[in-house]
């Protein structure tokens, strides 16, 4: 099952529109706000299964109320999904890995940075579970030099997640 992953996209549409068409086998699509309801317009508008949240800058969300975080299961895995403003992500992701262990959740999903990042925290004992964490960076202003967005993989439990340059 392949999910695709963007954020800060700040209500530009042209590439995430290009990415959705180039992913069409796609389970579905996630965004981590700033950006959001433009995303879930796209995504009505293209037949898609979209979801979203709230990014700090997600003023006006029209015809989508959005929550600030919330958690999906795909596949089997959990995910948590946030924009991070409120974990402090400018800083560390550690609050952000607490709350998403606290939530069941085998992967950590964040925006906000407009920095593409991932991390793999293994197991601490053998009760505890691993968790990956993503930042997609951004489609539309990236602050590392290029666009960007994540394409996350889910077979039989296993998980594959890379950051896809535009």
């Amino acid at each position: 099952m392949k999910l695709i992953v963007f954020s800060d996209s700040h209500g530009k549409t042209d590439t995430m529109r290009r990415i959705m068409r180039m992913h069409s086998d796609a389970y579905a699509f996630l965004h981590l706000g700033d950006g959001a309801p433009s995303f879930l317009s796209l995504c009505r508008e293209l037949s898609l299964a979209g979801f979203a949240v709230k990014g700090n800058c997600d003023f006006f969300t029209g015809d989508f109320p959005l929550e600030k975080s919330m958690t999906l299961t795909f596949d089997g895995v959990k995910l948590f999904l946030t924009h991070g403003d409120d974990y402090g992500v400018n800083f560390s992701t550690t609050r952000l890995a607490f709350a998403a262990k606290e939530a069941g959740c085998r992967i950590a999903l964040y925006g906000h940075t407009h920095v593409g990042e991932e991390t793999y925290l293994p197991p601490l004992d053998d009760n505890n579970t691993p968790l990956w964490i993503m930042n997609p960076g951004s489609t539309d202003k990236p602050r590392d030099n290029r666009a960007s967005y994540g394409v996350i993989e889910i077979k039989n439990g296993q998980i594959l997640m890379n950051i896809a340059k535009v």
